[in-house]
Protein backbone atom coordinates (compact mmCIF):
# COMPACT_ATOMS: atom_id res chain seq x y z
CA UNK A 1 0.00 0.00 0.00
CA UNK A 2 1.47 3.19 -1.05
CA UNK A 3 1.98 5.52 1.80
CA UNK A 4 2.30 3.00 4.30
CA UNK A 5 5.80 2.15 5.44
CA UNK A 6 6.62 -1.63 6.63
CA UNK A 7 4.55 -4.93 6.54
CA UNK A 8 1.76 -5.73 8.51
CA UNK A 9 0.14 -8.76 10.36
CA UNK A 10 -3.84 -9.25 10.42
CA UNK A 11 -6.01 -11.89 12.05
CA UNK A 12 -9.08 -12.67 10.57
CA UNK A 13 -11.45 -12.62 13.91
CA UNK A 14 -13.05 -16.22 14.02
CA UNK A 15 -15.04 -16.13 17.67
CA UNK A 16 -18.39 -15.11 18.22
CA UNK A 17 -18.16 -11.89 19.26
CA UNK A 18 -19.03 -9.12 18.14
CA UNK A 19 -15.70 -8.35 16.08
CA UNK A 20 -16.02 -11.82 14.38
CA UNK A 21 -15.43 -11.77 10.93
CA UNK A 22 -13.21 -8.95 11.28
CA UNK A 23 -9.88 -8.18 10.49
CA UNK A 24 -7.45 -7.18 13.16
CA UNK A 25 -4.02 -5.43 13.12
CA UNK A 26 -2.06 -7.27 15.28
CA UNK A 27 1.84 -6.90 14.39
CA UNK A 28 4.17 -4.49 11.93
CA UNK A 29 7.26 -5.30 10.99
CA UNK A 30 10.06 -2.56 9.98
CA UNK A 31 13.55 -4.41 9.96
CA UNK A 32 15.10 -7.66 9.43
CA UNK A 33 18.78 -7.59 10.23
CA UNK A 34 20.99 -10.08 10.02
CA UNK A 35 21.09 -13.13 12.79
CA UNK A 36 22.34 -16.43 13.41
CA UNK A 37 18.80 -17.81 12.08
CA UNK A 38 18.89 -19.35 8.83
CA UNK A 39 16.41 -21.21 6.52
CA UNK A 40 18.13 -23.77 3.74
CA UNK A 41 15.70 -24.42 1.00
CA UNK A 42 16.57 -26.91 -1.71
CA UNK A 43 18.93 -28.52 0.47
CA UNK A 44 19.75 -31.60 -2.25
CA UNK A 45 21.53 -28.49 -4.22
CA UNK A 46 23.96 -28.85 -1.63
CA UNK A 47 24.81 -32.06 -3.46
CA UNK A 48 26.49 -30.57 -6.52
CA UNK A 49 26.68 -27.05 -5.85
CA UNK A 50 29.61 -26.14 -4.04
CA UNK A 51 29.23 -22.94 -3.06
CA UNK A 52 25.89 -23.61 -1.54
CA UNK A 53 27.39 -26.82 0.51
CA UNK A 54 30.11 -24.18 1.91
CA UNK A 55 27.31 -22.11 2.48
CA UNK A 56 25.31 -24.23 4.98
CA UNK A 57 28.58 -25.85 6.31
CA UNK A 58 29.56 -22.60 7.52
CA UNK A 59 25.98 -21.67 8.97
CA UNK A 60 26.36 -25.05 10.46
CA UNK A 61 30.28 -24.58 11.82
CA UNK A 62 29.37 -21.05 13.30
CA UNK A 63 26.27 -22.22 15.26
CA UNK A 64 23.43 -20.76 13.84
CA UNK A 65 19.80 -21.69 14.17
CA UNK A 66 18.15 -24.14 11.76
CA UNK A 67 14.31 -23.24 10.79
CA UNK A 68 13.69 -25.68 8.27
CA UNK A 69 9.97 -26.52 7.44
CA UNK A 70 10.31 -27.40 3.73
CA UNK A 71 7.98 -24.29 2.58
CA UNK A 72 8.96 -20.94 2.11
CA UNK A 73 6.21 -19.02 4.19
CA UNK A 74 6.44 -20.37 7.28
CA UNK A 75 10.52 -20.35 7.11
CA UNK A 76 10.13 -16.61 5.96
CA UNK A 77 7.46 -15.64 8.29
CA UNK A 78 9.51 -16.49 11.31
CA UNK A 79 12.53 -14.63 9.81
CA UNK A 80 10.10 -11.50 9.76
CA UNK A 81 8.54 -12.13 13.60
CA UNK A 82 12.00 -12.86 14.94
CA UNK A 83 13.29 -9.82 12.45
CA UNK A 84 16.03 -11.79 11.67
CA UNK A 85 18.05 -14.01 9.69
CA UNK A 86 18.32 -15.56 6.03
CA UNK A 87 16.09 -17.72 3.68
CA UNK A 88 18.04 -19.20 0.54
CA UNK A 89 16.80 -21.41 -2.07
CA UNK A 90 19.56 -21.53 -4.81
CA UNK A 91 19.02 -23.71 -7.54
CA UNK A 92 21.68 -26.79 -8.99
CA UNK A 93 22.20 -28.93 -12.09
CA UNK A 94 20.33 -31.83 -10.70
CA UNK A 95 18.68 -30.08 -8.15
CA UNK A 96 16.10 -27.23 -9.92
CA UNK A 97 14.47 -24.15 -7.69
CA UNK A 98 10.70 -25.07 -7.31
CA UNK A 99 9.80 -21.26 -6.01
CA UNK A 100 7.74 -19.64 -9.00
CA UNK A 101 8.33 -15.43 -9.28
CA UNK A 102 4.60 -14.73 -9.57
CA UNK A 103 3.08 -16.73 -6.95
CA UNK A 104 5.79 -16.82 -4.82
CA UNK A 105 9.19 -15.04 -4.64
CA UNK A 106 7.31 -12.15 -5.35
CA UNK A 107 4.64 -11.66 -2.96
CA UNK A 108 6.89 -12.84 0.45
CA UNK A 109 9.86 -10.76 -1.66
CA UNK A 110 7.66 -7.80 -1.33
CA UNK A 111 6.84 -8.27 2.46
CA UNK A 112 10.10 -8.72 3.17
CA UNK A 113 11.32 -5.86 1.33
CA UNK A 114 8.65 -4.03 3.35
CA UNK A 115 9.57 -5.02 6.39
CA UNK A 116 12.91 -4.09 6.39
CA UNK A 117 14.42 -6.85 4.68
CA UNK A 118 16.30 -7.40 1.14
CA UNK A 119 15.88 -10.22 -1.54
CA UNK A 120 18.29 -11.49 -3.95
CA UNK A 121 18.44 -13.38 -7.11
CA UNK A 122 21.99 -13.63 -6.40
CA UNK A 123 23.89 -11.40 -7.96
CA UNK A 124 20.93 -7.84 -7.70
CA UNK A 125 17.85 -7.14 -5.99
CA UNK A 126 14.97 -10.02 -6.69
CA UNK A 127 12.96 -7.25 -8.03
CA UNK A 128 15.41 -6.32 -11.18
CA UNK A 129 14.65 -7.93 -13.69
CA UNK A 130 16.19 -8.48 -17.00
Amino acid sequence: IDGVEGAHEFLLMDDFSGRHGSWVHVAEFFSVAEGKLFAPGNLRAAQDNEGYKELIDYYNTNKYQLRYTGGMVPDVNQILVKGKGVFCNPASPTAKAKLRVLYEVAPIGFLMEGGGGKTSQGKQSGFAFP
